[in-house]
């Protein structure tokens, strides 16, 4: 027996005998290939199913083809939207006004033309007066050029011929100083705009002119004369256009998971056909580096788990069916989330999807609690709801709601007693989920509808889906991998099994002892925190070997006593048989494991006292005859196979007692529970002398009130005498209670 206490041990499935730590560091200093294998199985496993939305099927339609089905998107992608993009870059360029180059001495240029009219102004004029005006009006274009003189009205000309040399000056200043002014201003060669500069010169030549009769004049030629000083550069504008159009963002459009991409029946139209270019699905193939990068976290992911059970929980890791179940557990979840993910198409909107991924993270959360561990459990339940929100594309809502709901599940199903502890966990779950979907919504400022579409999902579709999975897939795997859960406790629990019944009808005295033997077990195992549940289904069956000779057990017996007629030796074999015919008639009905080991071990090696001391009134004594009335073991090497032992003494010795009061109750657990104790028979459970005490506390109080014990007032004045140091008083109420303890010595405590 240790005197240590243990970290929380799993439910009784995982339980065995305590191990050698200097046996596990050799054994974990090895490579173990079944261990290996299941390691690189499950990541190449999770790596593949986590890896699927990567591998999207080929849509080969083509613009204007009618879609024969519903295409769902596997995956959320975002994509460019050319069109919008392309009307949004040609505004863009259109908005970028045209880019002028100045023209260098367009000035000069002006003035040059204007003193080129009056040059060939004054050349007429120095011709014989006698020749006509025609003539020198003609001489005049053909010096300037007829297309450009042709702007100037021969009116003009005509004036100019008729002027003396001072007005011709004052009007020459005068447009010179015209052109100047309007030459100062930005006047591109575009025509619209040159046009407009042209009339604004001739406007401005009324306040220009000196003399207001020579106006006219001076604005014809000043329009004339008037010259673009700037030209539109086309190689800076197209420069500039391009640039702004380079400026402008790609418009992305995102194509949400489980969102129909084109419907049946739809005609395909070109953003059709970017979104499915998007996704994937017109040319797909595999992102090598995606997944080799996911290979590898998911590798990480497994090594980190293998190693925390190695440290934490040894009795999970060494043992290879816990680790292929908790593989198979994992497996089935990612497995589900990628389902509920749209893996098969089934269109399904984000919500659902969410809500049905929290479900499967909850239900394998409370599937690992029972047939693994429930520690183990709260870190799978936090893996799976990583995986969901990677899943769900960093969606850290449902992230937090399955692995909150998950704990909530964990404690709900982790120590499950009775059919009610299923209802209260669905009602557990269905209140956290509400109140996780209102204050998350609250945060992420949902709308009132989205709360209560939430609700429903959460409140309702998670706790009784998950509950459902639960019910349903324990059933198998416990059967699968040879595990026992509480469920499976309460079936056996029922006293209508076929078994109990036949032992009832068999060995009705034997069927009264379990029944009282599961009560005192179930309330010690509370008293220290042991699995109460197991420890009272085990001792209904603890006995059942009893049926094959009931007759030869005391508390089956009437008035003959069978063992009268044979040996002693003959008797104690008979007595321990019981041990190997219940382990076999346990087997024929398929008990669980458990149930075989405490019925295999609830005596441990103790001696058949009764029968020992016949047989030493009529032999020596020897160590060889002493080991023929030993039970053949093992010894209990749990909590409840040991507390199951000493509730089976326990209550033998009981009903030997003709005067059962609390001091006698008190004192015969104590003298039963130090005879084990003396005998070893407790070496090997984790027990310590702490849970021991309790143990036996437990026992007299259930006791006490079992057998209806009253206070005997001359009994306890003994007693306060012997513990005053009265040594005759002391002796006697000892020697009193070791003989009613003992009244049946072979039959009643050795033959039970």
């Amino acid at each position: 027996m240790t005197t240590h206490m243990k970290l929380f041990k799993p439910l009784a499935t995982i339980r065995g005998a305590k191990k050698n730590p200097e046996k596990n560091i050799r054994r974990r200093s090895r490579v173990d290939l079944r261990r290996t294998g299941l390691a690189l199985a499950t990541i190449a496993i999770l790596s593949v199913l986590l890896s699927m939305p990567m591998l999207p099927s080929r849509v080969g339609l083509k613009v204007g083809d009618i879609c024969p089905e519903d295409i769902i998107a596997p995956r959320t992608a975002q994509y460019v939207d050319e069109a919008e993009t392309e009307l949004r870059r040609q505004k863009a360029a259109a908005g970028v006004p045209k880019i002028y180059m100045p023209i260098p001495n367009a000035a000069d240029q002006s003035a040059a033309a204007v003193k080129a009219v009056f040059a060939a102004v004054e050349e007429a004029r120095a011709r014989s007066a006698s020749e006509p005006l025609e003539s020198r009006v003609r001489m005049i274009r053909m010096r300037l050029g007829v297309p450009a003189a042709s702007r100037i009205s021969d009116s003009t000309f005509v004036s100019l011929l008729g002027l003396d040399a001072d007005s011709l000056k004052q009007i020459e200043d005068d447009v010179l100083r015209l052109l100047s002014a309007a030459m100062g201003r930005v006047i591109h060669d575009d025509p619209a705009e040159f046009r407009a500069a042209q009339r604004q010169v001739g406007v401005d030549a009324v306040h220009a002119a000196s003399n207001p009769r020579f106006a006219a004049i001076v604005g014809e030629i000043a329009q004339y004369a008037l010259r673009p000083n700037q030209t539109y550069d086309i190689k800076a504008t197209i420069a500039q256009q391009e640039a702004a159009q380079e400026a402008v963002q790609p418009v992305l459009r995102t194509v949400s998971q489980g969102e129909v991409v084109v419907a049946k029946g739809e005609a395909l139209l070109p953003e059709h056909i970017q979104k499915l270019e998007a996704l994937g699905l017109r040319n797909p193939k595999i992102d090598y580096r995606t997944v080799g990068s996911l290979t590898v976290l998911v590798a990480m992911v497994v090594l980190l788990v293998a190693g925390y059970l190695a440290i934490y929980y040894p009795d999970v890791y060494g043992s290879t069916r816990s680790l292929l179940l908790l593989a198979l557990l994992a497996v089935i979840g990612t497995l589900a989330l990628r389902i509920s993910g749209g893996m098969l198409g089934i269109p399904l909107t984000p919500v659902q999807v969410g809500y049905i991924g929290v479900m499967w993270v909850v239900t394998v959360g409370m599937l690992v609690a029972v047939l693994v561990n429930a520690q183990v459990s709260v870190v799978i339940a936090a893996l799976l709801s990583i995986v969901l929100s990677l899943m769900l594309n960093g969606e850290l809502r449902y992230a937090v709601s399955s692995f909150m709901m998950a704990l909530v599940g964990i404690y709900s199903v982790a120590n499950i007693r009775d059919r009610t502890d299923l209802a209260r966990c669905v009602g557990s779950l269905a209140i956290a989920g509400i109140v996780l979907v209102w204050v998350l919504g609250a945060i992420n400022n949902d709308s009132a509808y989205a709360m209560r579409i939430g609700t429903f999902w959460a409140g309702v579709v998670v706790p009784i889906g998950a509950a459902a999975v639960f019910l349903i897939g324990t059933v198998p795997l416990e059967r699968l991998f040879g595990l026992t859960t509480h469920i499976s406790l309460l079936e056996l629990a029922d006293t209508n099994k076929p078994l109990l019944r036949r032992l009832v009808m068999e060995a009705p005295g034997t069927y009264t002892h379990s029944m009282a033997v599961g009560h005192l077990a179930e309330t010690a195992a509370q008293a220290i925190g042991a699995d109460s549940l197991m420890a009272r289904v085990a001792s209904y069956y603890h006995d059942i070997g009893k049926i094959r000779r009931p007759h030869f057990f005391v508390e089956n017996q009437n008035i003959e006593n069978a063992h009268d007629r044979i040996n002693p030796t003959l008797s104690a074999l008979v007595i321990t048989s019981h041990i190997k015919d219940g382990a076999e008639i346990a087997r024929e009905f398929k008990l669980p494991g458990v149930v075989v080991d405490v019925i295999s071990q609830h005596h441990g090696t103790s001696l058949v006292q009764y029968f020992y001391d016949q047989a030493m009134g009529e032999q020596e004594a020897c160590v060889g005859l002493e080991s023929q009335f030993r039970y053949a073991g093992p010894k209990p090497r749990t909590k409840e196979a040991a507390i199951i032992m000493l509730a089976d003494s326990v209550e033998a010795a009981s009903r030997a007692m003709s005067k059962p009061t609390r001091a006698t109750i008190e004192l015969t657990v104590n003298k039963v529970i130090a005879d084990k104790l003396r005998d070893g028979q407790l070496d090997e459970s984790d027990l310590t002398f702490k849970e021991v005490s309790r143990i036996a506390d437990a026992f007299v109080r259930a006791l006490t009130s079992t057998l209806h014990a009253r206070i005997d007032y001359s009994e306890v004045m003994d007693t306060k005498k012997a513990a005053n140091g009265d040594s005759d008083s002391k002796q006697a109420v000892d020697s009193k209670a070791e003989q009613e303890a003992d009244a049946e010595p072979g039959t009643a405590s050795a033959a039970s």
